[in-house]
């Protein structure tokens, strides 16, 4: 079964019923994709509160980018489980600039029990872009946001706490529980990282890190990308349904029960990210940041801001790094590299699939459980 079996198989129990899991921790981590401007408007909301107000402020047809709709399809479908419709939301923070894509959520889904969720990057080729700026510099602007949303709301705190993100998230999380003062650090009692990049080999060896150690896991799907970026452990590789790189999405991930299914990495995840790994190694900081910008204005011009276009424009792309007067050869040379190691991550993808996964329609559940039947909301 996948994300939202799961949903309608569990919905009917509260977490005192059927104990959280790593399900559930997915799910959380997802949540924070979900669009909230313009939703709160006091402290705290329960998870219903904000689905209902949610369909009333984005009921046209969604404009957002692949996680986004995904966290606004999951907030929909949770609002009016037993499981999940009276978990609290608070502490919402988000910044999005052409410099910095933050954002972040608590769940409060137990009296005293909170998981802070770190949202991924809600863009693809954003992603990217952020990812490879992971692969030289640390901190980053990120980094910095992550670690102070801890310190500044669970120092003083009596509650429990699981950290956790998708993508780019899971990486925040990493790094925020283990730069977090004494005081938060004691209260955390798992950091997942579902399918984001690790840390950079100096982090990794780190003190920080290693006292986090025991409370980390790494969850990535069997045809992963992203999750194998940088160095990374206690790692469990899950079984996808889909052999792209799609993949990445946790709607693809099979579930038996209340856990993923366990599998092997796929031989094409294993030979992409050796290749990865020599691109990164292969050129210094420097290079690596202008390639960047390089990157950045390259799609600007030819309007690439998504994988769907990276897959219809990728002919004009390359045209025009050729073709650039403001380009070195050397620049023209990782970039070309760049876009070929990009285009083999989507080799086995098709436009059809990108479309289908964006335009994706859910049939929401009429639930019933006997509290409603009772009139209890």
């Amino acid at each position: 079964m996948n994300i939202y079996d799961y949903i309608d198989e569990y919905g009917i129990y509260s977490f005192s019923e059927k104990e959280f899991n790593e399900v559930d921790s997915a799910i959380f981590s997802f949540l924070s994709y979900a669009d909230f401007s313009n939703i709160f408007e006091g402290e705290k909301m329960t998870i219903q509160e904000i689905g209902r107000k949610h369909i009333g402020l984005h009921s046209k047809k969604e404009n957002n980018v692949i996680a986004v709709r995904e966290g606004n399809r999951i907030l929909k479908y949770l609002k009016d489980t037993k499981r999940y419709r009276n978990c609290l939301i608070y502490n919402h923070k988000y910044e999005g600039t052409e410099d910095i894509q933050f954002g972040v959520i608590a769940i409060e889904y137990q009296k005293n029990e909170i998981y802070v969720s770190f949202e991924g990057t809600d863009e693809l080729i954003s992603g990217w872009k952020e990812n490879l700026f992971l692969s030289y510099k640390f901190p980053t602007k990120s980094h910095l946001k992550a670690i102070s949303y801890l310190n500044r709301n669970y120092t003083f705190s009596n509650k429990k706490i699981i950290v956790g993100g998708h993508s780019k998230g899971g990486n925040l999380a990493i790094v925020a529980s283990a730069y977090a003062n004494f005081f938060v650090r004691k209260k955390i009692k798992k950091v997942y990282n579902f399918d984001g990049p690790g840390l950079l080999e100096k982090e990794y060896y780190g003190k920080a890190f290693q006292k986090i150690l025991p409370k980390y896991i790494h969850i990535i799907p069997d045809y992963s990308i992203v999750g194998l970026l940088l160095e990374n452990t206690n790692t469990k590789v899950v079984k996808s349904n889909n052999k792209t790189i799609l993949s990445h999405n946790i709607f693809y991930w099979e579930i038996d029960n209340n856990h993923f299914v366990k599998s092997n990495l796929s031989l094409f995840s294993k030979n992409l990210n050796n290749e990865i790994d020599n691109w990164c190694s292969k050129y210094s900081s420097d290079e690596k940041y202008d390639f960047i910008n390089n990157l950045e204005n390259i799609c600007k011009k030819v309007d690439v801001s998504s994988l769907l276009d990276f897959k219809e424009r990728k002919t004009k792309l390359i045209d025009l790094i050729h073709e650039s007067k403001d380009l070195t050869e050397n620049s023209k040379k990782i970039l070309m590299d760049f876009v070929a190691l990009f285009l083999k991550c989507l080799n086995n993808t098709t436009i059809s699939e990108i479309k289908n996964l964006i335009n994706r329609k859910i049939k929401l559940p009429k639930m019933r459980t006997k509290e409603d039947s009772n009139g209890i909301k």
